[in-house]
């Protein structure tokens, strides 16, 4: 590693301003936990840290990905980060001169890509970075989007060890006032002027907390009342005030997690959850609110619970981004066993309203040419009529022209938006007053569309956009698998009619060729071109990409007896096409041979076929083993036909074939190499 910036990391005046927040070597925390995992998430990295780097090592308060939990400063990319003052984001750390000879680049865990945005305190000094990591080189580095979240996290993390000194300080200080002037404490708090000065909120902290959405409090046990802070009224949707009961908090908690906040009941009992994440319905305006609230309990001389006090973080962007990923991935999950595009439509219209809290989702086809679109399956919630049917384009004409510029478009109120004036009545007939439209392009030209209704005026933002531009990404690629798969099929279906039809024209050419030539080499010709015909068949309803072994076992050996008198056992293998066509004919054979002279010739005789994979010195190999009993003691023929022959070619031409005439019956082994025999 090239030399570190020294004097940036020995200077006295940052180690002062790191050492003043008391951080290092303290147990993890879930608000920087949280935004390491934010950070994770919006960057796609698999590592996320926060570092404070010392003048002799980089110790991570959250770490995400990374398991020490800390490293020589000698390890660090953060300490080139430091003078930047800002993102530092390097691309590629084997390239970087820096960088290229630090050993977690050239050994475990081999790093590869660091972008870090600086932890800037209020003075103005550089105490760590907010970073994520990469083990693979990003050449185009970080989206601008990523930079400024990163940025802002960063910031996020200033703000809140800010907030943890103040409050560490402040309890400090009233623990140590209790302990030395207990009776003048007691005396002051009755003053309402001491009291406005012990919880006065200096400009710049109200700034901290609201910048990071996080108020504190205090309840006293005794008479039940909460002193807040303007940002704690805020979060909650509250006029400002100094004071409020506590029930006034308790009672906007949403019924299903009332259980996690405490009451005066639980309180003076000291059964507390102290650290909990809650959903609230604000007072003014009625919005859902996720809430993370950490607290602490104090006791009085009598071991009594006297003080509640604690922080409440606004999470509501976290909690909403971690549902939604879910949302995607359950999305995934359910679309992949979608068989028709209707049924993958309705599994993401449902997705969009659940999530969205909307009224109305669905998936569009529109036809240009024929100024109509169509709507087979969408999701309604109360209140919204289904839109599933056949509709016109004329009612919808600023919202088509607009839509084939091939961007969302978000309208919050649709009748104050003057560029849709010709779509007013349309809107107003399907009850939509506000809407998200995500458009299919294909060539240029529109020819689906992705909608989010509600029957209310919506300021979406741009987290919701987003979302819904996700879906339809999945969306549309799941309905284009479908309907690749269905035209695949139609052609597949015209391919086999051809192939047969090709096949009976061979058999009848030959039938015509041979007709002087002995019956039994002519019907035996006919019985290879029918199990070819069968292995066709089989390769047909896997798309001609591979067949499962034993659907071609039962497919060839269903011409030649009943399925009783086969046992069939080993793995069910996925086979390549040049596989398939080669065990069908080997099995044709050996099958048409039993009923000849073995064990198919007698009522009472069977044939047992088995196969496994077996490790080789080189590779791993693939072996079919043929067993016949109960018919006549075979005999080695004296004559060596095509059949023959074809049979000691094996499996896929490798030749490796070894036939043994035992008492019992016929028992024919076969080998090839387990990557020929599944080559697709």
């Amino acid at each position: 590693m090239s030399d570190l910036p020294l004097s940036v990391l020995n200077d006295a005046h940052r180690l002062a301003a790191l050492d003043k927040y008391d951080i290092l070597d303290t147990p993890a925390e879930p608000a920087f936990d949280n935004i390491v995992s934010l950070a994770k998430q919006i960057c796609e990295t698999p590592v996320a840290l926060i570092s404070l780097v010392t003048d002799n090592r980089q110790w991570f308060k959250a770490r995400s990905g990374f398991e020490p939990c800390e490293t020589p400063l000698e390890q660090s990319v953060c300490a080139h980060a430091l003078p930047t003052g800002s993102v530092l984001i390097i691309p590629d750390l084997t390239l970087d001169e820096r960088t290229k000879n630090n050993t977690l680049v050239t050994e475990e865990p081999f790093i590869r890509f660091y972008a870090g945005a600086v932890l800037n305190t209020p003075s103005g000094e550089a105490i760590g970075t907010l970073c994520v990591i990469d083990n693979k080189p990003r050449p185009g580095g970080l989206t601008e989007a990523q930079t400024e979240a990163l940025q802002d996290l960063a910031e996020q993390v200033i703000t809140i060890l800010e907030l943890r000194r103040v409050l560490e300080d402040r309890n400090d200080v009233v623990i140590q006032q209790r302990r030395t002037v207990r009776s003048s404490l007691k005396r002051a708090l009755t003053s309402e002027a001491a009291r406005n000065k012990q919880y006065r909120i200096d400009g710049w902290l109200g700034s901290a907390q609201q910048a990071g959405g996080i108020g504190a409090f205090e309840l006293d046990m005794q008479t039940n009342m909460s002193r807040v802070t303007p940002e704690m009224c805020r979060l909650y949707g509250l006029e400002e005030s100094e004071q409020y009961p506590a029930p006034t908090f308790e009672v906007q908690t949403y019924e299903e997690d009332r259980h996690l906040v405490s009451d005066q009941s639980s309180r003076s009992e000291g059964n507390v959850i102290l650290d909990i994440e809650y959903r609230i319905k604000r007072a003014d305006d009625g919005a859902l609110r996720w809430l993370s609230r950490r607290g602490e309990l104090s006791y009085d001389d009598n071991g009594r619970p006297a003080f509640f006090r604690g922080t409440v973080q606004d999470i509501t962007k976290r909690k909403t981004a971690e549902i939604r990923q879910a949302a995607l991935l359950e999305l995934g999950d359910n679309i992949r066993d979608a068989s028709t595009t209707g049924e993958a439509a309705e599994i993401a219209s449902r997705i969009l309203c659940d999530n969205l809290g909307a009224g109305r989702a669905g998936f569009a086809i529109i036809d240009l040419t024929s100024d109509l679109f169509n709507v087979e399956r969408d999701w309604v919630t109360a209140g919204l009529k289904s839109m599933a049917g056949r509709h016109s384009l004329v009612n919808f004409t600023a919202t088509i022209k607009n839509s084939q510029i091939g961007i969302p478009i978000a309208v919050a109120d649709i009748p104050n938006t003057e560029w849709l004036a010709l779509d007013y009545d349309g809107y107003s007939a399907i009850e939509a007053r506000s809407f998200i439209n995500v458009p299919l392009m294909h060539n240029g030209e529109l020819v689906g569309l992705m909608f989010v209704h509600d029957k209310n005026p919506r300021d979406w933002q741009t987290d919701d956009i987003q979302f819904v531009v996700s879906i339809a990404d999945r969306t549309y690629a799941a309905i284009a698998k479908l309907q690749a798969e269905h035209e695949q099929g139609i052609l597949n279906q015209e391919l086999s009619h051809r192939l047969k039809n090709t096949l009976t024209m061979v058999q009848a050419i030959a039938t015509q060729t041979l007709r002087d030539a002995p019956q039994d080499a002519v019907e035996a010709f006919k019985q290879r071109i029918m199990a070819l015909s069968s292995a066709h068949n089989v390769l047909l309803h896997q798309n001609w990409s591979a067949a499962r072994i034993r659907s071609v076992l039962e497919s060839v050996l269903a011409l030649h007896g009943e399925a009783s008198q086969f046992t069939l056992f080993g793995p069910n293998l996925n086979l390549g096409p040049k596989a398939v066509l080669s065990l069908s004919l080997l099995l044709h054979e050996l099958a048409t041979n039993a009923l000849k002279y073995g064990s198919l010739s007698d009522a009472h005789g069977n044939v047992g076929i088995s196969w496994e994979i077996q490790r080789a010195p080189s590779q791993l190999e693939f072996v079919l083993t043929w067993r016949e009993r109960g018919g006549p003691i075979p005999v080695e023929p004296s004559k060596k036909g095509f059949g023959s022959r074809l049979i000691r070619f094996g499996l896929s031409g490798t030749g490796d074939a070894d036939l043994q005439y035992e008492k019992e019956g016929l028992v024919a082994r076969f080998k090839a190499p387990l990557a020929l025999v599944m080559d697709n």
